[in-house]
């Protein structure tokens, strides 16, 4: 493990050459040397060392996607936002989906790459990038049929209050739209699995 470029062992002989240093440098402090001075020097190896170690767990790559790595700090991030939100997701399943998320992501930069005179808005984030691509790439081919917009509502009538099918129309394709998105890009997800480098490393 590093940190600053340096070993843990390098770190432990910079410690000792200090802590020689100090008692080497005058006879006079080899017999005096008090002992706050050995336990702030103790502490202070105990900081670097301990500092080491957590800065290279925090960074452990706990998967990796293609070209890609989910960090562990990501990782307890994610954990951390689906706790406050009262989610009830596994940890598990939170990986999982940050895996589908990278893999999306990383399609969208090849699709704007790839597509001349398209380019996403500088500033977007990750989560507005991979909406946009998924609005492109998958919604946009959907296409809900009259007829299973009119058997919708005739099956779910008491749904819509009374309302007619003409005022609810929008609101049923809408839905239905969604229904087929989803389903979508659930098999849209599998197939990019199957077609990459996946490798989950607790």
């Amino acid at each position: 493990m590093e940190r600053n470029g340096e070993t843990e062992e390098k770190m432990k002989q910079r410690i000792c050459s200090i802590f020689d240093i100090i008692i080497r440098s005058s006879p006079r402090l080899r017999f005096s040397v008090s002992p706050s001075l050995i336990l702030i020097i103790a502490l202070f190896a105990h900081v670097l060392l301990t500092g080491s170690v957590c800065a290279e767990v925090l960074e452990r790559i706990v998967a990796i996607v293609n070209d890609d790595v989910i960090l562990l700090s990501e990782y307890r991030e994610a954990i951390e936002i689906a706790k406050k939100s009262g989610s009830s997701i596994s940890e598990e399943t939170i990986l999982d989906e940050m895996i589908n998320r990278r893999l999306l992501l990383n399609e969208a930069k090849k699709f704007w790459i790839g597509v001349p005179g398209i380019r996403h808005k500088a500033g977007m984030d990750d989560s507005a990038v991979i909406s946009e691509y998924i609005d492109r790439r998958i919604k946009a081919f959907i296409h809900i049929p009259y007829e299973d917009i009119e058997s919708y509502y005739i099956t779910n009538r008491k749904l819509f209050a009374g309302k007619e099918f003409y005022d609810v129309r929008d609101e049923i394709e809408d839905y239905l739209i969604k229904e087929k998105l989803s389903i979508r890009l659930r098999e849209y997800i599998e197939e990019l699995r199957k077609n990459s480098y996946i490798r989950i490393q607790y």
